[in-house]
C-alpha cells in the first residue's frame, strides 16, 4: 500500500520557513522584530519586520434603508478586529505581554513587498496606531516533519493609513497613494 500526498501546496511551515513567490507580506510590530532581513537589497523598511503568516481585516458601512429621505443613511464605519498571525519570536513575546498587561501599543506596520530591481522593495504599507491587543492564541503545528510555532493575535486601532507605491517599467518610484481613517477623531483623508 503508498501513501499518496494530500496536496501539492507548500505546507506553511516550508512558506514560513523558505518563502514562496506569492509569500510577500510581513510585519514590524512597535519595532519589536527579530530584523532577519539585512543587505543592500532589501528595503530599510524592511530591517525590523517579520514574516507575516496570515493576515485579515474587515470594514463595514452599516446603510440605513428606512431613512426619511430618499438616499439611503450613510452611516458610519465599523473596523472588525485585525488578524494577524506571527512566528513565535521576539515580536511575539513583546505582543503577548502587551496583552497581559492591557498596554496600548504601536505602530503596527503590515507590508506588502514585491522584488523590484533585484531589491525585496516595499510596494503597500499599513499603519496601525494606539493598537490593543483583544485576544491571542498561541499554535503549534507539526508537518511534513518540521515545526510551525505561531501566535495568533487580534487587535483593534484607533488609526489606520494605508499607503500605495508606485514604480514604473524601470523600477523607478513614480508616487504614492494615501487613505488614511481615524476613529477617534471620525476623519477620512486619501489622495496622492
Amino acid at each position: 500500500m503508498s501513501v499518496q500526498p494530500i496536496s501539492s501546496a507548500l505546507s506553511m511551515a516550508q512558506a514560513a520557513n523558505e518563502g514562496t513567490n506569492t509569500s510577500n507580506l510581513f510585519i514590524n510590530i512597535a519595532g519589536q522584530g527579530t530584523g532577519t532581513l539585512t543587505g543592500t537589497n532589501v528595503d530599510q523598511k524592511l530591517v525590523k519586520a517579520d514574516r507575516l503568516l496570515s493576515f485579515s481585516e474587515k470594514m463595514v458601512r452599516e446603510v440605513n434603508a428606512a431613512s426619511e429621505n430618499t438616499l439611503f443613511s450613510a452611516g458610519e464605519i465599523d473596523a472588525s478586529w485585525v488578524y494577524i498571525e506571527i512566528l513565535r519570536t521576539q515580536a511575539a513575546i513583546y505582543a503577548q505581554n502587551s496583552f497581559y498587561q492591557a498596554n496600548n501599543i504601536g505602530p503596527i506596520d503590515v507590508y506588502r513587498a514585491d522584488i523590484i530591481n533585484n531589491k525585496l522593495t516595499v510596494t503597500e504599507q499599513i499603519e496601525y496606531t494606539n493598537c490593543i491587543i483583544t485576544q491571542i492564541e498561541t499554535f503549534a503545528q507539526a508537518l511534513e516533519g518540521k515545526k510551525l510555532d505561531t501566535l495568533k493575535i487580534w487587535f483593534r486601532f484607533i488609526q489606520r493609513q494605508d499607503t500605495l507605491y508606485f514604480f514604473d517599467q524601470t523600477g523607478q518610484p513614480l508616487g504614492q497613494n494615501v487613505s488614511l481613517i481615524n476613529f477617534s477623531q471620525g476623519t477620512l483623508q486619501s489622495g496622492g
